[in-house]
């Protein structure tokens, strides 16, 4: 009797179904991660200091790059696949400076400008727009009617989360001045266009790839690049001058960050950029809740708006 070599479509379904749960549920660990991680880096930043974020930036990368590295080492004992052609690592290390510099830098130094509750919905704001856009031109995602009103109504929400940039920056520098609390949105916001573009990357490369070969290139370039210039910036005295409180409280920062990452990766594996991305607008309600409740940042209606529309423009964002 012949055998059908034909895919079982009942299998195939089951398959995918399992793949997205694992996307999901991996999307919404890495939102939790995130959140860990920004507490850990809002409690490192101080008010202003560029030098200083360049530093935590630096200091963040290190357990990402230890893990990926672990990963790799482990795939070249199996004689599997464990880092990319130099063709691919091309590409890969323009995003990786792209996220480390744009993102994680920007990010860092908006913290100690804006805050916490201020500066994740914002950022979170020009990721999806950054990402929209991104994903349209390398991955060829249409860009509909839908997707148009809520990138539309993501730039409104910018528009609010700035109007109440002020009184954010106000509770983090004391006597915060216009140039200040604008320079806090325009770093949160580049950070934002820095993680959309490296996450539309991260998903065009790790279909192909082991997730680790793709993340390892951008937390090493993170050690390499931001390490150096913080050596070469940096006062000595203030590396040498780090307490072991702040050396702990920025590897924790690190730590969560790595697990996120990795999760991130998965999850990016098995759905497309909107989908991930709608995951983590948790990410969004935990950050204000955290700096209001944890650091005494202030809850403004601006803010409130502001995360309202960010979440409401996901929404309306395509799921397919």
């Amino acid at each position: 009797m012949a055998t059908s070599q034909a895919t079982d479509p009942s299998s195939e379904a089951d398959r995918r179904t399992r793949e997205r749960m694992i996307g999901l549920l991996c999307g919404l660990v890495a939102a939790i991660g995130y959140t860990l991680a920004n507490m850990a880096l809002r409690q490192s930043a101080r008010p202003g200091d560029f030098d200083w974020s360049i530093w935590v930036t630096a200091h963040k990368a290190v357990p990402a790059t230890l893990l990926t590295w672990g990963l790799v080492c482990r795939n070249l004992l199996k004689r599997e696949t464990a880092l990319p052609s130099p063709r691919v690592m091309v590409p890969l290390t323009i995003a990786g400076l792209i996220m480390q510099f744009a993102g994680n830098l920007s990010f860092q130094y908006a913290l100690g400008l804006i805050g916490l509750a201020m500066s994740v919905p914002i950022t979170f704001a020009l990721l999806l727009l950054s990402g929209a856009i991104t994903s349209r031109a390398m991955l060829g995602e249409p860009i509909t009617n839908r997707s148009a009103l809520a990138l539309t109504t993501l730039i409104l929400a910018v528009a609010m989360l700035s109007v109440g940039a002020g009184d954010a920056s106000r509770s983090v520098l004391q006597e915060a001045t216009l140039t200040e609390i604008s320079l806090g949105v325009f770093m949160a916001m580049l950070a934002g266009a820095g993680y959309g573009v490296s996450g539309v990357v991260i998903r065009r490369y790790v279909r192909e790839l082991p997730i680790s070969a793709t993340l390892v290139v951008f937390s090493t370039v993170g050690v390499v690049a931001i390490g150096a210039l913080a050596v070469w910036r940096v006062p000595w005295e203030v590396l040498a001058s780090t307490t072991l409180e702040e050396t702990l409280v920025m590897q924790l920062a690190g730590i969560f960050n790595a697990v996120a990452f990795y999760c991130i990766g998965v999850s990016f594996r098995y759905l497309n950029v909107n989908q991930v991305n709608m995951i983590n607008t948790t990410q969004i309600a935990m950050a204000t809740l955290v700096g209001v409740i944890w650091f005494a940042e202030p809850l403004t209606p601006w803010l409130s708006l502001g995360v309202l529309l960010t979440i409401a423009g996901l929404y309306l964002m395509d799921r397919h």
